[in-house]
């Protein structure tokens, strides 16, 4: 009987949690309703309603909004998601930077920074990220509560997450986490770079349901394949190294040891001939007719068209094409789609490929989404409900 009694009561608690996450996630996902909007779309009981609104109120991740015009009787009141209630960071690794990203839960930057810093995998290093870290969230205008931080890598994840088990970019293999989680406070996500990435336009555009996804960075080309609008991770989380396609095996030496890859010709470093990547710069000389900068751009859209109809061969699906060099990219796009569909074998295809402009550090601000998606899912570590 008294086993009954509490297998009753878990499944009672089970019930309750799985319908507060329901009543707030459609606020999320609407911004204000009323109490008898939310009883109707989601066939809930009245006290359920106001049970879970008394809970998340008091958390402060509701508040009372305008009231309403009235049918008859008491006016009804707007219920209001805070977007402002928590923020999330995001952290970038890149091998002579790292870009820090601050956002609110509805993924707006709140502040950012990129610093520069030489990695090395000592806990000096991630010591110094860790104040860096602290540094940007106390430049935010409104101190608000921090949920975590992700931590975003150029290279791959072991499957258990314990280890980035290789990474060209960083140039070492098997760097063991357990160093960073050591030194840098409230660290729940590690993610690899491309995956965070794409997970963020997963988490802009939920009618994304099939794509690659495809960033430029200043050493190459990384990408992650989305699937029913979810990240696909492969047998062992490493899909998506398409900067490392061979356009040319005679061609130019890339940093993973090879000859001709996408991203030794495609990297922000090789269009602009610089370490450290100026876009507008380029594009200035560009646009006023410098005939070096239109023969390196010429080529440059050659090789990138040539990868893109390998992914469009290979995976039968849209391209979507983000990070610094996507809003420079764009104006760019109606002449890129065209040298794909040169290729014979496209020419007769609609090909899907365009930009994603809403972020400029998507891999930083993609991490940093993965903390809010697990906490409304009421799912992240030291984050739940119950315990705040």
């Amino acid at each position: 009987m008294n086993e009954n009694y509490q297998e009753q009561a878990v499944s009672n608690m089970s019930v309750r949690r799985i319908n507060r996450v329901r009543v707030l996630k459609l606020l999320f996902r609407a911004g204000s309703l009323t109490q008898m909007d939310i009883k109707n779309q989601l066939g809930l009981s009245g006290p359920t309603v106001t049970q879970a609104l008394q809970f998340f109120t008091g958390l402060g991740l509701l508040r009372e909004g305008d009231e309403m015009p009235s049918s008859g009787g008491r006016r009804p009141r707007l219920i209001e998601f805070r977007y402002d209630a928590f923020y999330s960071a995001g952290v970038e690794i890149r091998h002579h930077h790292v870009d820090i990203q601050v956002i609110d839960l509805r993924g707006t930057v709140v502040v950012g920074k990129v610093y520069r810093l030489v990695f090395e995998n000592t806990a000096e290093y991630w010591q110094r990220v860790n104040a860096l870290i602290k540094q940007t969230v106390a430049a935010a205008p409104v101190p608000r509560p921090l949920l975590g931080v992700g931590i975003a890598f150029p290279g791959e994840i072991s499957v258990s997450k314990n280890m980035v088990s290789r990474s060209t970019v960083l140039a070492c293999r098997n760097i063991p986490l357990n160093i960073a989680r050591e030194n840098v406070e409230n660290v729940l996500s590690v993610e690899y770079g491309a995956s965070a990435a794409g997970f963020g336009v997963v988490w802009r555009e939920p009618s994304l349901q099939n794509a690659v996804y495809i960033v430029v960075t200043n050493s190459g080309v990384a990408g992650s394949v989305i699937v029913d609008n979810r990240i696909y991770r492969g047998t062992s989380n490493k899909p998506g190294a398409f900067g490392h396609i061979v356009l040319d095996p005679n061609g130019l030496p890339c940093f993973c040891g090879g000859r001709g890859c996408w991203s030794a010709y495609c990297s922000l470093r090789n269009l602009t001939q610089s370490e450290e990547p100026d876009l507008e710069r380029f594009f200035t000389e560009l646009r006023a007719g410098s005939q070096a900068h239109i023969r390196r751009w010429e080529d440059y859209l050659n090789r990138f068209a040539q990868a893109l109809a390998n992914i469009s061969l290979s995976f039968d699906t849209g391209i979507v094409i983000g990070g610094k060099l996507a809003p420079w990219l764009e104006p760019y796009m109606e002449d890129l789609r065209r040298r794909v569909a040169d290729y014979p074998v496209l020419s007769e295809e609609e090909l899907s490929i365009r930009t994603d402009t809403a972020s400029l550090s998507p891999i930083a601000e993609g991490v940093a989404l993965t903390l809010v998606s697990s906490f409304l899912d009421d799912n992240l570590e030291g984050r739940h409900f119950d315990d705040l």
